[in-house]
């Protein structure tokens, strides 16, 4: 029976490295040695990353029983993991499994999990390869308007002079007017006052005419932008790599994410159908791995652009991926037994 062979992200994630693990293998554990053959054109990865007619084998001294029991793993680096995620749209990987001794030896599909990064990643966090939540870009500061400047504010001199004090909140304070005298002097005094008063009121209301300085807030996103995050003029505008980044962010719904592959195979965008499919079928959505297993399916095989030929052994893989998930789907059950034959 084939090997299962899957290419995981480790915990925490490192890029340019992976857990290669192995499931239903029958050899033993220690020197091991294992080639991978790519489907284009029958090529074998080299160690320098490079692809070859001549196989080349991957030594593992030992491989280590994984915490669930039921599966071997070793770790691998950027010669295996970076030439596997950088495979063109229509790339599908062999993996041989051997004994270095020539005993057992077995052979399974490999394909890059969920999370997976190329050692060139940087400072990223998740791949595009494995779903999701996108570093979105920058978004600019708003620009901040300038402050006109306020023309200073003479008040005529009179006696007797009054100091306004400033009162916490901006609230207005009118302080109250000297006692009236009973002469003349009394009563210019009191206009003078009431001048005062008015110029004060005027100056306030200057002040609080003049705009404040906007505060410096991030940008927010446009409204409605997950609703273009998935559409086909987003499709036909944006690079391949940044439209599968927004779109597996907006994370529309399995239904909604058929309609969008289906686009994709339609306008020969065959990139983004394989790393749409992958990521949500990997995840671990069922209706997503069937419709991803029947482009492969002899049975179901609709030849085109995007998926020209049956594959057995990938249909066997993504049936295979809905049984872990679902161990009781009749028709996966079926559809993965009859590809083994």
């Amino acid at each position: 029976m084939p090997i299962r062979v899957d290419l995981l992200a480790l915990e925490p994630n490192v890029p340019g490295r992976a857990c290669l693990t192995v499931k239903k293998w029958q050899g033993g554990e220690e020197q091991l040695e294992f080639s991978i053959q790519r489907n284009q054109d029958g090529f074998y990865l080299q160690d320098q990353q490079a692809w070859s007619n001549n196989p080349f084998w991957f030594k593992v001294s030992r491989f280590n029983l994984a915490a669930s029991g039921d599966a071997l793993e070793a770790q691998v680096g950027p010669e295996v993991v970076d030439p596997l995620l950088e495979g063109s749209a229509n790339s599908q990987f062999q993996i041989e499994l051997r004994e270095q001794s020539l005993g057992h030896a077995d052979k399974g599909v490999v394909r890059p999990g969920v999370g997976l990064l190329p050692s060139t990643a940087g400072g990223q966090t998740r791949s595009t390869y494995g779903g999701a939540d996108l570093t979105a870009p920058a978004a600019p500061a708003p620009e901040i308007p300038e402050i006109p400047e306020l023309p200073e504010l003479t008040l005529p001199t009179a006696e007797p002079e009054i100091e306004l004090e400033s009162v916490p909140n901006e609230r207005e304070y009118t302080p109250a007017p000297p006692p009236a005298k009973k002469s003349n002097k009394g009563l210019l005094g009191l206009a003078l006052v009431l001048v005062l008063l008015l110029a004060a009121a005027a100056g306030f209301w200057f002040y609080k005419r003049t705009p404040a300085p906007a505060p410096t807030v991030a940008a927010a996103a446009p409204a409605g932008a997950d609703a273009q995050a998935c559409t086909l003029e987003s499709m036909n505008s944006l690079p391949e790599l940044t439209f599968v980044q927004t779109c597996i962010k907006a994370a529309p719904d399995s239904a909604k994410l058929l309609e969008i592959i289906n686009e994709a195979k339609a306008g020969e965008h065959c990139g983004v159908a394989q790393r749409l499919y992958a990521n949500r079928a990997q995840a671990g959505d069922a209706l997503i791995a069937n419709a991803y297993a029947r482009e492969y399916d002899p049975k179901y095989l609709k030849a085109s652009k995007c998926f020209p030929v049956a594959d057995n052994a990938t249909a066997a893989y993504w049936y295979e991926t809905i049984l872990t998930q679902d161990p009781n789907n009749a028709e996966a059950k079926q559809r993965f037994e009859e590809l083994q034959k």
